[in-house]
């Protein structure tokens, strides 16, 4: 356990450091939080302010996951850092853990500072089920979090990182309903977007905000079982230097993670679900 804190500790001692995680969990999703609320009238309707905290807390669990985690394991392997660990008796474990908790600790006060900022600035009621929601974000943090380190265990250099975090992050960002509004989607995008993994975070926490709804069953089970793989994936893949390379055919193990999301995505076309569970502004 003394291991662990050890550990977590100098994470976030590391992470305080490095402005891109400062931007990514916090100054993008506020400026991204501020503009839209201007842009969308959020002081006029619930629904406006809910689709633009929703918008925000989602570009911030995909920058904490891919920026934070993905693109700053990949950095910290080429900085040399991950290789002084390699000489003390530690496992991967311990460090994947460390930087779980860390994305956590440092994501988790701006989800407290934009409720707050939602209902004091834009006088957005208080969440009947605030305690669910803090639990359905935190899940979606962790795994998106697991992903973002798949991501950096099978990228060989920063280039790579790069373009499987834009390959990941740009889709999940437009194609989500988080940015733009799913009703506006033609039928084969809407179809599309049933398979990508930030829908079901999109669609929980405007489902538990707007209609006071209760956990998402479904989404919980594809978030769990992707974060269980993700990290499983990422402490086999786990590598200490940057002169170690994995094969370019290791880089089909990002659709492990994605495949609980695959799956019910399918489902939900069975069951004939393809349609924006919620509607953006109440129209």
């Amino acid at each position: 356990m003394k291991s662990y804190l050890a550990l977590i500790t100098t994470d976030l001692k590391l992470a305080a450091r490095l402005r891109v995680v400062i931007f990514f969990n916090y100054l993008f999703p506020l400026m991204i939080f501020f503009i839209f609320g201007s842009v969308f009238g959020a002081r006029k309707s619930v629904d406006s302010i809910i689709y633009v905290l929703t918008m925000s807390i989602t570009l911030g669990i995909l920058g904490n996951g891919f920026f934070g985690a993905g693109i700053r394991a990949v950095q910290e392997r080429e900085m040399n850092i991950l290789r002084r660990y390699k000489v003390t008796p530690i496992s991967p474990a311990p460090l994947l853990v460390a930087s779980m908790v860390t994305g956590w600790v440092i994501f988790m006060p701006y989800i407290i500072l934009v409720f707050i900022l939602a209902h004091t600035l834009y006088h957005m009621p208080w969440p009947a089920h605030f305690g669910q929601l803090l639990f359905f974000i935190s899940l979606g943090l962790i795994t998106f979090r697991s992903l973002g380190l798949v991501i950096a265990s099978v990228a060989n250099n920063m280039q790579e990182a790069g373009i499987l975090v834009q390959l990941c992050y740009f889709p999940m960002l437009f194609l989500s309903g988080a940015t733009v509004p799913s009703e506006v989607f033609p039928h084969f995008v809407r179809v599309i977007s049933e398979f990508i993994p930030a829908t079901y975070l999109v669609n929980g926490v405007r489902e538990i905000m707007m209609k006071g709804q209760q956990l998402p069953v479904e989404s919980i089970v594809a978030l769990v079982i992707a974060a269980i793989v993700g990290l499983i994936l990422s402490m086999k893949l786990f590598r200490w230097e940057k002169e170690e390379k994995i094969r370019t055919s290791a880089k089909l193990w990002i659709l492990a993670v994605l495949l609980p999301f695959l799956v019910l995505g399918a489902w939900e076309i069975h069951k004939g679900q393809d349609k924006p569970p919620v509607s953006t502004f109440g129209r």
